[in-house]
């Protein structure tokens, strides 16, 4: 039996990495065929929507200062958890452009979205590479099997549009932050909570 599974993610988050890393172990029990449905989404939308503010707001930090220390400290502590190489080239508040990848990634389907979106999060979150780069996004398009032609179609204002869209009809269906998996209309959110997938998923494959 395979079973499809959505994958809703968005490069900057440190936790989408993780999950990333996570499927491709396979280190969390899933005993059965699935099928990862990629739905990038634009994170800073998602935040400004909870607060009620318009779509492409100005990026607002509503962290107090021992929340973010707790952040950052945490991230390093999964990182080790996982064994998930980390060694980002920036550090907060500086801010990577993720748009241009996330919109290639929209662009992209099936296996040669997948092996994309991996090389993106291993790009931005240990090998120092500029994912906003359209030279390094040509060469990782390329190496995932698809037609690097597609980078400059993704720099059509259009496409962030339809990305937009598609990430307010996201957060309208319930999905509020980054990773998240929704499966047999349930949602799953954070790294951590793909072994309750698992376990939901195999419990559901072991009663048919």
């Amino acid at each position: 039996m395979t079973v499809k599974i959505e994958t809703y993610y968005d490069f900057r988050s440190p936790y989408a990495y993780f999950a990333d890393y996570r499927v491709r172990k396979a280190d969390f029990g899933l005993t059965t065929g699935v099928e990862w449905v990629g739905r990038p989404i634009f994170i800073d939308v998602i935040l400004n929507l909870q607060s009620g503010r318009e779509p492409w707001a100005p990026y607002v930090d509503t962290l107090i200062p021992p929340k973010r220390a707790y952040l950052m400290a945490d991230i390093r502590r999964m990182a080790r958890f996982y064994g998930a190489p980390l060694k980002p080239s920036w550090k907060w508040p500086n801010r990577p452009n993720q748009i241009p990848a996330l919109c290639v990634a929209s662009l992209l389907s099936g296996p040669v979205e997948q092996v994309f979106r991996s090389a993106i999060f291993d790009g931005l979150w240990y090998e120092q590479r500029d994912i906003s780069a359209p030279a390094v996004l040509r060469e990782v398009v390329a190496r995932a099997g698809g037609d690097p032609a597609i980078v400059e179609r993704a720099g059509d204002p259009a496409v962030r549009d339809a990305l937009t869209e598609r990430t307010v009809e996201a957060y309208a269906a319930g999905i509020f932050g980054t990773p998240t998996f929704v499966w047999n209309g349930e949602i799953f959110f954070g790294a951590d909570r793909l072994d309750v997938l698992a376990w939901n998923v195999n419990r559901m494959a072991a009663e048919r």
